[in-house]
């Protein structure tokens, strides 16, 4: 069932401060021309500022048309999506569009723009983004990768993330590394010296000299956060010139073997992938691992209000502390990994510079700062780091450094399915069913079976 709601009604009315007002400014009473513009939205209770920002920046075109003497006046009309994931949000939206009902707008996970792409359902947007530096010229560069098919640009970015190796210090302490090597791992890690296996080879050595039982922890279930792995070893899953899936496996057999090694080690638990996820926090944040692989939200979601680690930012660094995604050799990149949700435009609209202006409005600093400071995301823009309430909530802050080395997953609609052939060949691995080599071959076997037009080197 899809429901249909204009303006801030009831959808938003708990996330926008004066929804009656709000929803007034952006529902113009004597406009001479009133032009709706439909934004598709799934009922994201971890997200209610991404269709919300779109309602407020209306009250701000409309007041730009005005001053321009334009007879137009835009309405935003909502309409909400019960999807419990962005997947199959994008699945429904898509037939949606196959039955000529698409909305003007809407809001999706980055990696199903090419595949609405593919269909002509959305708009290319680089000629206007060239048009309206205003709006979108500060957005962070690297966040336009992940808009983009093999062609062009078809998304704006809407916000962003950062992933790393969180890390306890007090335990590094135990094992035997100073302060001055403690706090140089992130300058460490980010000039490419820190490499993958030398944090193994700390982890190992906090495994040995102090009581904690695990070295690194990650996800125990299909996710991004292992990715960046795999990108750490040269991994990026996509051909550029075809945006078809791409699997080299010198290059997942190197992966997999980083996970052989930490298990061989004593560093990764054999049984990772089996435990709870609550049960993996706990082990960390109580101080029975030293390293956890995962995303800067957790620490405004779990490690502060669960686990009491300190909020307040020189004591949180004095014990615990965060790196990127090591260089797989010295000299070599470290990665970080986001998972942007993105604004995209229907190929069918019939007013596209509206659109375009319309989000351009919703991507202004302080309205993507209510979001990203209420729901722990990074800002899309570097005016954001002066904001005093992005500076207050430091975690963001300091991980939004991150962004400029940040990899993403492929704008491919299979790579859902691949991702759980590679988490697969993870469970293998770790539980000794699979060499490194062999989950590397499983992998490709299953995707080249399973899935359309897989590239292999």
């Amino acid at each position: 069932m899809i429901h249909w709601k204009i303006g801030t009604a009831a959808l938003l009315s708990a996330a926008l401060a004066g929804g009656a007002a709000a929803f007034l400014a952006a529902t113009p009473l004597l406009a001479q021309e009133t032009v709706k513009l439909e934004l598709w939205s799934r009922q994201d209770p971890s997200g209610p500022l991404r269709p919300g920002n779109v309602v407020k920046a209306a009250e701000r075109l409309n007041k730009e048309l005005e001053a321009e003497g334009s007879p137009k006046r835009v309405e935003v009309v909502v309409r909400e999506s019960p999807a419990k994931g962005f997947d199959d949000d994008a699945l429904q939206l898509l037939r949606v569009f196959g039955i000529g009902e698409g909305p003007d707008m809407f809001i999706a996970a980055h990696e199903w723009i090419c595949a609405f792409q593919e269909e002509g359902f959305v708009l290319k947007l680089d000629d206007y983004i060239a048009k309206y530096p205003q709006h979108f010229g500060t957005i962070f560069p690297s966040l336009w990768s992940s808009a983009k098919c093999p062609d062009g640009t078809y998304a704006i970015p809407q916000d962003a993330e950062a992933r790393m190796f969180f890390y306890n210090k007090k335990l590094l302490r135990e094992a035997g590394y100073d302060d001055a090597f403690i706090d140089s791992m992130p300058e460490r890690t980010m000039s490419g010296d820190l490499t993958m296996d030398e944090l193994l080879d700390i982890a190992k050595q906090v495994v040995e000299k102090t009581e904690a039982q695990y070295g690194v922890l990650h996800r125990p279930n299909k996710g991004p956060d292992y990715i960046m792995a795999f990108n750490s070893y040269g991994n990026d899953f996509v051909d550029p010139e075809t945006g078809n899936l791409l699997l080299e496996r010198e290059k997942l057999a190197a992966a997999f073997g980083w996970f052989e090694r930490g298990v061989k080690e004593g560093v990764i638990p054999a049984n990772n992938t089996a435990m709870e996820f609550d049960a993996l926090r706990r082990e960390f944040y109580t101080g029975n691992a030293a390293f956890w692989m995962y995303g800067i939200w957790d620490l405004g979601s779990v490690a502060f209000p669960t686990y009491g680690l300190p909020q307040e930012e020189e004591a949180f660094f004095k014990d615990w502390g965060w790196i990127a995604g090591p260089a797989a050799e010295k000299g070599g990149s470290p990665v970080s990994l986001t998972h942007p949700i993105v604004y995209v435009i229907a190929a069918d609209t019939e007013e596209p510079e509206l659109a375009v202006r319309l989000l351009g409005h919703a991507s202004a600093p302080d309205l993507n700062t209510d979001h990203a400071v209420t729901t722990t995301h990074l800002g899309i823009k570097p005016e954001q780091l002066e904001d005093p309430r992005y500076a207050e909530a430091w975690p963001l802050a300091r991980a939004t450094e991150l962004l400029k080395i940040t990899k993403f997953l492929p704008n491919n609609a299979q790579f859902g399915e691949l991702n759980g052939i590679i988490y697969a060949g993870i469970q293998g691995v770790e539980s000794g069913r699979l060499s490194a080599q062999e989950a590397a071959d499983f992998v490709i076997e299953e995707a080249s079976s399973s899935l359309e037009d897989v590239i292999v080197k």
